[in-house]
C-alpha cells in the first residue's frame, strides 16, 4: 500500500504530498531524498 503524506521536503521545499516508505520515513518525488519525522518536525 502507498500512502501520500502532505509534508515539505527538507531539500528541495517541495510543498506537495510526499510517499511513505516505511514508518516515519519518507520519500520526496522531486528530488528523490528520503528523510524522517525528526528532519521535517520543529525540535
Amino acid at each position: 500500500m502507498t500512502l501520500l503524506v502532505d509534508i515539505d521536503c527538507p531539500d528541495c521545499g517541495r510543498s506537495e504530498p510526499v510517499r511513505k516508505v516505511g514508518i516515519g520515513t519518507y520519500r520526496c518525488g522531486e528530488c528523490g531524498r528520503e528523510f524522517t519525522e525528526s528532519d521535517v518536525l520543529p525540535s
